[in-house]
């Protein structure tokens, strides 16, 4: 709702893309530039001279170039993917950058800046204002309503976030809001989680899992079989014995000695670049692997909570000698966790359980909604009223 859904996309596909072109340039770049320095190993002046040395330099520094954008614009996305999901979680219409800073784990500096880069590339539908005590984001005109679905109760934001109605006590409570031309409902149900650990995680973990593990495993191969043909090579440029079959063998074409090294150090400049290049891809994806099971940990934990809101302080170690809260930024962040959050309330952090989100439909009947203008507009198929008593901000 916050998010330029559109623009995102193209972003992301654009990032794909230029990901792809930028790492054939550094590897084609980079292996012409080693391999003519090595060929010339004596003479690095003639290898300096080659014809597409300097073409090969410039090719590299624009690889290098589009390769840290695509790094930055990546972060950018899922930093504004994570905002837009906070923003549509809050019932006050104002979030404050210091709370922001908490759940993200940034300097306020730091998400103030991002915010006010964000609103005019990934985001929209909020403005950022200064009262004097700090900044802050004021959301979309927006009305809100909070209910008790045991009791129907009306009760008020303040309440909603301790998670327990006060006339039954019950933690089955929602939101509903109205902004722009949008109705959302924001609801806490821990009973659809409790002893329901899947609830918690993403419904394509386990394929992700596999799916890194295999990739880890083939990208780990590949390193290996690399790595032991370099050595063997290595072995061969200092091997006489093999050079002499090479010199004698007439299909091999190498009339000298020393024609015979530098073909063997090229074909070792190749297999290097090879590593060099795959060994980042193989580490990155094993961390995402390690965060994986590290959101099944918590999702299995999770289930065992009957209280919507976990304070900071219960949040229990998923690996020894790990802190908690970077590991579940990065799980929420990755989206390997869902129906759960991470939020500010009286200045305390806390993760909010079993909170989900359903947008342009009715809660009473599950019917999809269209042209919500205002709240008296009703459900054209069961014909409930979409907000009934509200609060106006």
């Amino acid at each position: 709702m916050y998010l330029k859904k559109k623009a995102v996309a193209a972003l992301k596909v654009k990032n794909v893309l230029l990901c792809i072109i930028s790492i054939f340039m550094i590897f084609a770049g980079g292996y012409y530039i080693v391999g003519e320095f090595v060929y010339y190993i004596d003479d690095p002046q003639t290898a300096w001279e080659a014809v597409d040395m300097k073409f090969s330099i410039v090719l590299v520094c624009i690889g290098l170039a589009a390769l840290l954008y695509v790094i930055v614009s990546a972060r950018n996305l899922g930093n504004a993917a994570f905002y837009s999901s906070y923003f549509e979680g809050d019932l006050d219409g104002v979030v404050a950058c210091g709370d922001l800073a908490k759940v993200v784990g940034k300097s306020e500096a730091a998400v103030s800046r991002q915010l006010s880069f964000y609103r005019y590339f990934y985001m929209h539908g909020f403005e950022l204002k200064n009262d004097g005590k700090g900044l802050y984001a004021e959301l979309g005109s927006k009305t809100c309503l909070c209910e008790c679905r045991s009791c129907g109760a009306h009760i008020e934001k303040k309440i909603y976030f301790t998670g327990e109605c006060p006339y039954c006590h019950s933690s089955d409570l929602h939101a509903k809001l109205l902004s722009g031309e949008h109705f959302y409902g924001v609801s806490n149900d821990v009973g659809s989680g409790a002893g329901n650990p899947d609830y918690y995680r993403s419904g394509t973990m386990t394929a992700k899992a596999v799916l890194y593990l295999l990739l880890v495993v083939l990208g780990t191969s590949v390193i290996a079989i690399m790595t032991m043909f370099t050595i063997s090579q290595i072995a061969n440029y200092f091997d006489e014995e093999y050079q002499r079959k090479i010199l004698f063998d007439p299909s091999k074409h190498l009339s000298s000695y020393e024609l015979i090294k530098k073909d063997i150090m090229d074909v070792i400049v190749f297999a290097v670049t090879i590593i060099v290049v795959l060994l980042p891809a193989v580490v990155m994806r094993w961390k995402k692997t390690l965060a994986l099971f590290a959101a099944r940990s918590w999702s299995s934990y999770f289930a065992s909570v009957r209280t919507p809101f976990i304070t900071e302080g219960r949040l229990p170690q998923v690996t020894a000698g790990k802190t908690s809260l970077p590991r579940m930024r990065r799980a929420i962040r990755n989206r390997y966790l869902r129906n759960c959050t991470l939020e500010v309330h009286d200045g305390e952090l806390m993760v909010a359980l079993a909170k989900k989100t359903v947008k342009d439909r009715c809660l009473s009947c599950g019917a999809p909604l269209t042209g919500v203008t205002d709240e008296n507009s009703r459900c054209s198929y069961c014909g409930n009223l979409i907000m009934g008593v509200l609060e106006k901000k």
